[in-house]
C-alpha cells in the first residue's frame, strides 16, 4: 500500500497542496477584514437586519439568535459559502484518484502488479481523510489564533471540524459513485449535480419552509452555529461518510476493473470523428451537460425567492430609509448581486473547458494528434471558443432559472428580455477569463492555476465586498468592476466591446505563445 500511496501523491498532492492554501487563505483572511470593519457592536446589528431577508438567507443561511459578534458574523456569512467549496475540494481530489486513475488504466496496472484492491481503496481512504485532516487543523489554529475573544476554542474547532466533514462527505460520495458509474465524466458530473441540488434544496427550504432544509448537509453546518450555540448534535448526520465508504468498498470489492454497475454504452454503432472539435466536445458532453442543469438550478433557486422580498423589505425599516436615502431600488438591488453571483459561477465551466487540453497534454495525447495532422492552434482555439460559448449558455440558462422561478413574483418588474440582457453583459467577462485562461495555457501548462486563483479574487471581491465594504480600488481589477451592474444599471456597451476585445486579444496570444513552446 506504501508504495500505490507515494504514488499517487505524486500526481496529487499539488492540486491538494492548492486547495488547501486556498480554502485556508479565503476562510482566515475574512476574520481580520470584520475586525477592521465592524468594531461597533451596533454597526453589527445594522448588518444583521440587513442579512436577515430572504435573498441573502437563500445565500448564506438564516441568520443565528443571540448577540451578533464577529465570530457568529464570520461564521454565518462563510459556512454554506464554504461549505461549496469544501465540496467541490472533495468531489475534485476523489475523482482524480479513483475513477479517473481506472480510466487510464493505472487501477488495472497496479493491481497486475501485486497491489491488492483493499490497498488501493486503503490509500484513496487515507489521501481524503488525511487532506480533510490537514485542512481542519489550519482552519481550526488560524481561526483560534485570530485577535478576537469571540473566535474561541470550542467554536474554531466546530467550524474546522464541520467544514472538513463536509468536504470529506462529499469525497466519500464520489469514491461511491465512482463505482456505479462508467466513466470519471460521470462520476465527477453526477456527484457536482448532488452539491449543487442540495444547495438548491437548502435556498428555497431555509426561506419557505426551514423545518424541512434539515434534509440538506448544508442545513446541518449551519445548525452547529460555530462561536454561538456550538451544537455538536449536528455532527452526528455526518455519520453517514462511514456508510458512504463502506458502500464504496464493497461495490468496488466486487465489480470488475474498468467496469461499473450503471452503463450507458447501449451498443452503438461506432461513429468516424472528423474533426478535432467534435472529439474534444463528445469528451465533455457530460461534463457540460452537469454544469447546464445546475446553473439552471441556481438561477431557479434564487428566481424563486424574489416573490418574499417586498414582504420583508416593507417591514424593515432600517432597509427602507437607507435605500429610499440612496435612491435605490432594494429589489433591484438585491437582483443585482444575485445575478452578478451566479455569473461569476457561471465561469467554472468554461475555464475547465479551456483547461481540459492540459490533460490531453500531460497524457501524450497531444503529440499523437499533432502527428496525425492536427494543428496545435486548432485545439487550444477550439477549447477556448467551445468555453467562451458554453460559459455564455450557462449564464443564460440561469438567468432562464431564474426568469421562471420569479414569473409569478409581483414587484419585479423584469421581461425575459432584460434576463437575456444580463446573460450578454456578463457574458463578456467569460470571454475575458477564457482569453486569459488560454493565454496562460499557451505560456506554460504549470500557469493555468494563476486564473483559478483570480477567479477566486474576483468572487471574494465582489461577493464579501458587499459585505466588508471594500473600497472600489479592489474591483478594478476584475472585470465586474467596468461591466454595468444590469439590471440595477443600464448596459454599458462601450465597455462591455472593451471588455470583449481584451479577452479575444488575449485567447489570440495564447493560440501564439502555445504554438511555439514545448507540449509533454
Amino acid at each position: 500500500m506504501r508504495h500505490f500511496l507515494k504514488l499517487t501523491l505524486d500526481d496529487a498532492w499539488f492540486r491538494i497542496l492548492l486547495w488547501i492554501i486556498g480554502i485556508s487563505a479565503l476562510t482566515l483572511i475574512v476574520p481580520y477584514a470584520f475586525l477592521g470593519l465592524y468594531d461597533d457592536p451596533t454597526e453589527r446589528e445594522l448588518l444583521r437586519e440587513t442579512l436577515d431577508n430572504p435573498a441573502l438567507i437563500a445565500m448564506v443561511g438564516p441568520v443565528p439568535e443571540g448577540a451578533y459578534t464577529i465570530a457568529i458574523m464570520f461564521s454565518h456569512e462563510m459556512l454554506v459559502f464554504m461549505g461549496v467549496i469544501h465540496g467541490l475540494f472533495g468531489v475534485m481530489i476523489a475523482n482524480s484518484v479513483s475513477r479517473k486513475m481506472e480510466d487510464q488504466g493505472l487501477i488495472e496496472f497496479v493491481n497486475s502488479a501485486g497491489i491488492t484492491r483493499q490497498s488501493i481503496f486503503m490509500t484513496q481512504l487515507l489521501i481524503g481523510v488525511g487532506m480533510n485532516a490537514v485542512l481542519g487543523l489550519v482552519l481550526f489554529a488560524g481561526l483560534f489564533l485570530t485577535p478576537d475573544d469571540s473566535f474561541t476554542f470550542a467554536g474554531s474547532a466546530m467550524y474546522a471540524i464541520g467544514t472538513s466533514l463536509f468536504g470529506l462527505m462529499f469525497y466519500a460520495l464520489t469514491l461511491l459513485f465512482a463505482q456505479l458509474f462508467p466513466a470519471s465524466e460521470w462520476a465527477f458530473g453526477v456527484s457536482l449535480s448532488v452539491l449543487l441540488l442540495l444547495y438548491l434544496y437548502r435556498a428555497i427550504t431555509d426561506v419557505a419552509s426551514p423545518d424541512l432544509s434539515v434534509v440538506s448537509p448544508y442545513n446541518w453546518l449551519t445548525r452547529l452555529e460555530p462561536f454561538a450555540g456550538n451544537e455538536i448534535v449536528w455532527l452526528l448526520p455526518f455519520l453517514l461518510i462511514l456508510l458512504f465508504f463502506g458502500l464504496a468498498w464493497i461495490l468496488f470489492s466486487r465489480r470488475d476493473l474498468d467496469d461499473a454497475y450503471l452503463n450507458f454504452t447501449m451498443n452503438k454503432k461506432p461513429r468516424a470523428i472528423g474533426s478535432y472539435p467534435r472529439l474534444m466536445m463528445g469528451g465533455m458532453k457530460i461534463l457540460v451537460a452537469s454544469w447546464l442543469i445546475g446553473m439552471v438550478l441556481i438561477g431557479a433557486s434564487y428566481g424563486s425567492i424574489f416573490a418574499d422580498l417586498d414582504t420583508f423589505i416593507g417591514g424593515n425599516e432600517f432597509l427602507e430609509e437607507s435605500m429610499a436615502a440612496a435612491g435605490v431600488d432594494i429589489v433591484t438591488q438585491f437582483i443585482s448581486v444575485l445575478v452578478l453571483i451566479t455569473s461569476i459561477i457561471g465561469i467554472i465551466p468554461a475555464l475547465m473547458i479551456s483547461g481540459r487540453i492540459l490533460r490531453e497534454e500531460k497524457h501524450g495525447r497531444l503529440e499523437w494528434l499533432e502527428s496525425a495532422g492536427i494543428r496545435r492552434r486548432t485545439m487550444l482555439l477550439s477549447h477556448g471558443i467551445y468555453a467562451a460559448v458554453i460559459g455564455i449558455i450557462g449564464i443564460a440558462v440561469a438567468m432562464l432559472g431564474m426568469y421562471g422561478a420569479s414569473m409569478n413574483a409581483e414587484g419585479i418588474d423584469m421581461t425575459f428580455s432584460d434576463y437575456m440582457l444580463i446573460a450578454v453583459n456578463y457574458g463578456g467577462a467569460v470571454v475575458l477569463f477564457v482569453g486569459l485562461s488560454v493565454l496562460l495555457i499557451g505560456i506554460s501548462a504549470r500557469l493555468h492555476i494563476i486564473v483559478w486563483f483570480y477567479l477566486l479574487y474576483s468572487f471574494f471581491v465582489n461577493y464579501l465586498g458587499l459585505i466588508l465594504n471594500l473600497d472600489d480600488v479592489w474591483r478594478m481589477a476584475t472585470p465586474f468592476h467596468y461591466l454595468a451592474e444590469v439590471p440595477k444599471e443600464s448596459m454599458d456597451w462601450a465597455a462591455w466591446g472593451g471588455v470583449v476585445a481584451i479577452g479575444i486579444i488575449l485567447m489570440v496570444l495564447g493560440v501564439l505563445f502555445f504554438r511555439r513552446r514545448d507540449v509533454g
